[in-house]
This record gives C-alpha cells, structure tokens and sequence, in this order.
C-alpha cells in the first residue's frame, strides 16, 4: 500500500506537537512527518523531501499560510493543503480556496475531525495520481499514433501513394489531421552507404543501418522533431529537412566524417534544393540519378547542381593487349594492366556514369567470349550462373564494384582457358570448402560450384578427373570421415555427431554409416575405441 508523506507548519510549537500527537498518522497510511516553523523552512523540506499533503496555519508572521500555498502551487502542484486558523476570517477563507486548497478548519482542532479530512485528502491525491497516469498515457499513445501517421505521410509521398500535387497533399494532411506545414520549404538528402568495409552479416547490416539513422537524426538533423528520416532500402536513407538553414552541407561533411570513421564503410550524402512538399518527389528522383550515375566519388558531399550533365562517356580500353595476355596465359600481368586501367577511369570523374560501365561491362564480355570461342571453351558451360549474370547492377554502381569484378572473372577465366596448370588448385579450393562447411546439411553441388564460380557440371568433370570421385560421392566420403573422428575421439552422443557431420536424419546416417564401415555407429565406437 502507498505511503503518504505530510509536512506540517505552525509557528507555535505547541501547535505543531498536538497535531503530531493527535492524528493516528499510521492508520492513514503516512510514513514520514516533517515539521517547519515559518516559510523558508517550509520551503526547504518541499526542495529536499516529496510532500504529499501540507497541513499549515495561515496567520504567520515571515510569511502567511497563503504566501506559501502560492509558491506551492507554483512549484508543487500536485500537493494538496489543508489549512488550520484560529480566525474565523471568511477572506482568509477565500483566498485559501481560490488557490485550490483541500480543506479549512478552525483551530482549536478536532482530532477526529482532522483525521477524516486527511483521509479525504489522501483519496483524491491517490485519484489525481491514477487520472494523471491515464492522461499520460493517452498523451503518450496519442503522440505515438501522431508519429506513426507522420511517417506513414512521408512514405506515402516518397512511395507516389500521394499524387504530388498541392491540393491532394494538402487533403491527405486534412483527412488525416496531421500536424505538417505544407507551406514552407524542405529539403531532401540522399544518404548512400557505397560500402560496409566489414564481412557483415544480414543481422549486422541491420543493425549498422539503425545506427545510420540514429546518427542521422543527431549530426544532420541535429534531433529535430520535425525531420523526417525514410529508408529507402539496403544502405539508402532519405532525410527532409523542414526550414533548412545554410550549414547542411557542413552538417553532412562532419556526419561522413564520423560515420565512416566509427563505422569503417564508404558513404557519400546527396544535398538537393529547397522545395515545397508537392516537389519533393521530383527532387528525390533527381538525387536518385545523381547517385546512380556517381561511380567515382566516395566520402563526399554532392550537392545537386542546375546545370545538365554531358552524355555519357564509353571507356575504351586496350583491347589487343589484353587479348594477347589472355592467350598467353599472363595472368598477373593483365591484372596488373586492368588495375591501372581502372585507376586512369578514376580521374574522368563526373563524365564517367553508370551507363559508361554498362558499357564498358558490355564490351569487355565480348572480348572474353572471343577468347573462350578461341580456346573451345562455352562460357556457360564453365562459369557458375552468379559470375555472370547474379547481381549485375551492383558492379555498374562503382568503380571499386567493377574493378572487383574485373579481379574475380579474370581469376576463374585464366584458371579454365589454361587449367591444365590450374585444374589442382581449383580442387583444393572444393576439398577446403567441404572440409570448413562439412556440418551444413543443405551443402549442394550448386552451392560447391558457386564458391569457386564455376558451371555445377563443368566442375564435377574437373573434380572427378583430379580425384576420381563425383562431388557428391566426396561429400558423402568427407562426412563419413567426420564422423568417424568424432566418434573416437570425443565423448559426443551419436545423434549430435550425425548433426555435427551434416546429416538431419539420424535413421539415414545410421544406414549410410554402416553401408561404409559394415558398423553401426555406436558399433564402430565400441571396437575401434576401446569401449
């Protein structure tokens, strides 16, 4: 049960010792009575205790009753006060109930009497209390559903759910009863994370993603409410900036500053221009090509300028040279070659776009099937179907993403048009591969093939000619010889073990185990442990 805190002021002593004596303060449920004598001490127990109910004479002579009830409601509103006078004085009366107080009664006091108009007091104090939680709670979710239709707004708009024109916006905000000034400017900024430099997995971008949003809502929009912060999918943030001054674009320079630095990844913010809200979808697409054809600068603030861009240029390249060093079957060389060539693309800067790397993408292509029309070799029939066709959009998004590429074709396409010195190390790479992922029991041919980007049946060709074994009889070999281990040398149950070697079915294990070994599992551990 609650315990209530009382502060009684007199400035007799007497006063203050008879009602301390005569309230049965444990029955109201009051743990703590502090005790003043003016209004200055009364003043400091309120700053350094809570007081739930004040109990005061009002006639005092360094400070009535009344002068404190009023700093009391000025600090300490929700405390209640009942006043105690020996004057029957109908404007002390008056003044004590236009300052709201509970209750008045002359001295000298009945006890009883007194009792009953504290308990009445501590009531409605708990009830005020209760109401107060209720309100705050209303306040509380009403002020959530607000956010929630503010953001449902603006990703509506950015998602052309709205038509961008002034009357549909300006109905939508009226329909809705949402609080946005659709008569001022705002501003939009792109936010484009180029690069997480770290392996992260899906749950970590994730995560890195929200700490991208919170840093943007504290170093650009610097916790303003009326920001609006909208992903717009893996590594993309749109903010709207409302009234916007003139030091964004210092507020986007120190973001980058210290995101890439904490975050170790590659980002660049896209500043567009001030408009009315009914524009702002048009300014977005605006930033969207900006970004989209940005392939040279990263870390940087681009701000969108009026002037039209140039036609894109097409990258010509050595094609000759490189023809001859795939041949030949110089290998490092040609990488080396590429890599100052993609260096040389850098300088080109805004005259370089994504359609030039589509280009340039197209045209190398065609110099590699050429090579591998030369050798005999069909293209499809090698590589693994994600070398050359799964995520294309990501290699024209930068240079870095095409000269990555560039590094990894050239890699496995060497390794095949000269793979009578290759065709080892390709199989070391699968028996590593197998070994580090024996437990994964979906472990597929497509899924062996893909790690070292070749064609599933071109590898299994490659694979049983090296070793004499299909991928899929190795595979089974491989986890039998786990488990054969496991069984020897630790104490785990045979159930994990047929887990940890990459079988879900224990019943399945059991009869593959034994079709190899002529043992049951725990058979085998029996007689070749020792057991």
């Amino acid at each position: 049960m609650k315990q209530f805190h009382v502060l009684i002021v007199d400035d007799e002593i007497h006063a203050i010792r008879g009602v301390e004596a005569g309230v049965q303060w444990k029955k109201l449920n009051i743990s703590t009575i502090h005790t003043a004598y003016n209004l200055k001490q009364a003043q400091k127990v309120f700053q350094n205790h809570r007081v739930d109910l004040l109990i005061s004479d009002i006639d005092m002579p360094k400070g009535t009753g009344i002068d404190l009830l009023k700093w009391v409601r000025e600090y300490y509103s929700e405390t209640e006060t009942i006043f105690l006078s020996a004057h029957a004085d109908f404007s002390y009366a008056k003044q004590a109930l236009q300052l709201n107080s509970f209750n008045y009664l002359l001295k000298p006091v009945d006890y009883s009497e007194l009792e009953e108009v504290i308990q009445e007091a501590l009531q409605k104090i708990t009830k005020d209390k209760q109401l107060n939680k209720v309100g705050e709670s209303y306040f509380q979710l009403q002020k959530t559903h607000e956010n929630i239709m503010i953001e449902r707004f603006w990703l509506n708009l950015v998602n052309q759910a709205i038509p961008s024109t002034k009357d549909k916006v300006r109905e939508y905000l009226d329909i809705n009863k949402i609080n946005i000034d659709d008569s001022i400017y705002y501003l939009p900024i792109l936010i484009h994370v180029q690069r997480w430099k770290a392996g992260l997995t899906v749950e970590e971008e994730k995560m890195m993603e929200a700490a991208l949003k919170n840093a943007i809502q504290e170093e650009i929009a610097k916790n303003d409410r009326e920001a609006a912060s909208i992903e717009l999918g893996s590594g993309y943030m749109l903010i709207i900036l409302p009234r916007s001054g003139n030091n964004h674009m210092n507020r986007c320079q120190n973001f980058i500053l210290k995101f890439r630095q904490y975050f170790d990844c590659d980002l660049c913010c896209y500043v567009g221009k001030q408009v009315r809200i009914y524009e702002l979808l048009e300014m977005i697409q605006s930033l969207k090509d900006l970004d989209r054809d940005n392939v040279t600068m990263i870390n940087q603030v681009i701000e969108l300028k009026s002037e039209k861009r140039g036609q894109s240029t097409i990258p010509q390249f050595p094609v000759t040279e490189w023809l001859e060093l795939m041949k030949i079957g110089s290998k490092e060389k040609l990488i080396v070659e590429m890599n100052d060539y993609i260096e040389s693309l850098r300088c080109k800067g805004p005259v370089l776009t994504s359609q030039s790397l589509q280009l340039f993408y197209q045209d190398f292509l065609q110099m590699l099937f050429y090579v591998l029309q030369m050798k005999g070799i069909q293209a499809n029939q090698v590589f693994s179907k994600n070398i050359l066709t799964a995520n294309t959009e990501k290699i024209f998004t930068s240079i870095n993403s095409l000269q990555e590429w560039l590094n990894l074709i050239i890699d496995v396409a060497m390794d095949q048009l000269h793979k009578s010195h290759e065709s080892n190390s390709v199989v070391d790479k699968v028996k590593q591969f197998i070994k580090e992922n024996i437990g994964v029991q979906k472990l597929s041919r497509e899924d062996i093939a893909n790690y070292v980007y070749l064609n599933p049946d071109y590898l299994t060709r490659v694979f049983k000619k090296e070793t004499g074994l299909s991928l899929s009889d190795y595979l089974q070999q491989e986890r039998i010889e786990t488990a054969k281990e496991l069984l020897l040398h630790t104490n785990m149950s045979v159930s994990d073990i047929a887990l940890e070697s990459g079988y879900s079915s224990f019943s399945y294990f059991s009869t593959i185990f034994k079709k190899v070994t002529r043992h049951s599992p725990v058979e085998f551990r029996r007689v070749y442990s020792g057991e």
